[in-house]
C-alpha cells in the first residue's frame, strides 16, 4: 500500500538519557567567613557561564583594571582601518605630566602606538594612556566617551569611566566605577585580540631603545602559574588590590576578576585558588557533534523509504562531571515528513536540559535531498 501523508503531523518525544532530574552541582568554592576581598568572579572565557561570584555586581573603584576597556578601545580602532600599531604619536604636554605608574614620557618624544600600548599593558603606564587617547580620538574626553560607549554597547550599565587610566583623582561623587562582572565581560572582549594577550604575557622588554625597561605588574603569577597570560592588576588607595586574570589549559579558558583585596599578595593567592578551582571542577562538554547521526524519519512518497538526520550544530557546555551526568536530552522527530526533501532541511530538535535550565535546543536536519515519486513511481509502488 501507498504512505500517506498525515494531515497534522505528529511530534513524538522520547528520552534519550535521564539520570537525574535534580542534579548536583560541583562542589563550591570555599569563600570562608571573612574573604579576603571585596568581590569576584570566575568565567569561562568562551560562553561567558559563571562559575563563582561574590558581589559581583558591586559597583567599585576599578583603578588600573580599568585600562582593559582602554585597551580594547584602541584595538577596536585599530581593527576598523582607521589606526595602525606603526602609527607615529607625539607626546603632548599633558601626557608627560601624567602622574602615577609612568614610563616618563617626554614632551615631544614619538613613539609607535604598538609602543604605547605594550607600556600600558605591561608596565600600566597612565601617560602612554593619556597619549594614547590623544592621538586616537584627538583629546583625552573624547577617548573616555568612547570607553563608556563601548561598555554601553557591551551592555555593561555599571561602569562608568571619568578618566582613561582609573587613578583616583576625582572626587567621589564623580569617580570611575565597575564591577567585577563587568571587568569579566570586557576581558572576554578583549582576549579575541590575541596581540593583547602577547603583550600580557611579557614578564620584561626593553623601551625607548633600551635606555628603559617595562616590566610587568602581574610578576607574581606571570611565567609562575600554569597557562596564565594576563591580564591587569590595579591598585588605588580607594579601590584596594585588584586583578582581571586568565589562563588556559586544555582546550578550556578562564577569567578571574578580583576586587578589593587587602593586600597584593591576598589577590594573587586569591586569583590562584579561584582558577584553580575552576579548571579542577569543569571542564569542556561536548553536548553534540556537528554531523552527529540521530536517527531516521520515514518519507511519504519519497523516492525513498527514509531519510538520515543529523545534529547541523556542535555544541558544548562548561560543566561538573555531576552536572554531566545529570543531563537530560530529548529529541523530537516527526511521525512522517513529506517528499521531496532537501539536503540540511530542518526536520526535528534536539533538547538538552540540566534541571531547569534548557543548555542547547539545537536542529534535526536532513543529511541529504530525496525526491519525491512521480506517477509511475507511484504506480509501480503498487506492485
Amino acid at each position: 500500500m501507498p504512505r500517506r501523508c498525515a494531515s497534522n503531523t505528529a511530534w513524538m518525544l522520547f528520552l534519550i538519557l535521564s539520570i537525574s532530574t535534580t542534579p548536583t552541582g560541583a562542589v563550591g568554592f570555599d569563600l570562608g567567613q571573612d574573604p579576603p576581598y571585596a568581590a569576584a568572579i570566575l568565567v569561562e572565557a568562551q560562553s561567558g557561564t559563571v562559575l563563582f561570584q561574590h558581589n559581583a555586581h558591586e559597583q567599585r573603584s576599578p583603578a588600573s583594571t580599568q585600562k582593559i576597556l582602554l585597551e580594547l578601545v584602541a584595538m577596536r580602532l585599530i581593527e576598523s582601518g582607521q589606526f595602525s600599531l606603526g602609527d607615529s604619536v607625539r607626546v603632548s604636554a599633558r601626557a608627560a605630566r601624567t602622574g602615577g605608574s609612568q614610563v616618563f614620557l617626554a614632551h615631544g618624544e614619538v613613539f609607535s602606538l604598538e609602543d604605547l600600548l605594550e607600556a600600558v599593558v605591561i608596565p600600566s603606564a597612565n601617560d602612554a594612556c593619556v597619549a594614547i587617547a590623544e592621538h586616537m580620538s584627538g583629546s583625552v574626553e573624547l577617548f573616555v566617551e568612547q570607553m563608556n560607549t563601548e561598555a554601553r554597547h557591551l551592555g555593561l550599565q555599571n561602569t562608568h569611566c571619568v578618566n582613561v587610566h582609573g587613578l583616583d583623582d576625582t572626587p567621589m561623587n564623580n569617580r570611575n566605577l565597575t564591577t567585577a562582572h563587568d571587568l569579566a565581560q570586557i576581558a572576554r572582549a578583549l582576549i579575541h585580540y590575541p596581540q593583547v594577550l602577547a603583550w600580557s604575557s611579557i614578564r620584561y622588554k626593553p623601551f625607548r631603545n633600551g635606555e628603559f625597561m617595562l616590566y610587568t605588574t602581574n610578576n607574581r603569577l606571570l611565567g609562575k602559574f600554569d597557562g596564565l597570560d594576563g591580564l591587569k592588576t590595579g591598585y588605588t588607595q580607594r579601590a584596594k588590590s585588584c586583578l582581571v586574570a586568565t589562563a588556559k589549559r586544555r582546550d578550556m579558558r578562564l577569567i578571574s576578576v578580583i576586587l578589593g583585596a587587602r593586600s597584593e599578595k591576598l589577590r594573587d593567592r586569591e586569583t590562584k585558588r579561584l582558577i584553580d578551582w575552576g579548571f579542577e571542577n569543569f571542564s569542556r562538554v561536548p553536548l553534540v557533534d556537528a554531523g552527529q547521526l540521530m536517527g531516521t524519519v520515514p518519507l511519504d512518497w519519497g523516492l525513498e523509504p527514509q531519510v538520515r538526520v543529523l545534529i547541523a550544530d556542535e555544541v558544548a557546555a562548561i560543566l561538573s562531571p555531576e552536572q554531566e551526568r545529570a543531563l537530560v536530552r530529548q529529541l523530537g522527530l516527526p511521525d512522517l515528513v513529506p517528499a521531496p526533501v532537501k539536503q540540511g532541511t530542518q526536520l526535528g530538535r534536539l533538547k538538552i536540559s540540566l534541571g531547569d535550565s534548557v543548555l542547547a535546543d539545537v536542529p534535526v536536519v536532513a543529511e541529504k535531498s530525496v525526491g519525491r515519486m512521480d506517477w509511475w513511481d507511484k504506480l509501480m509502488s503498487y506492485f
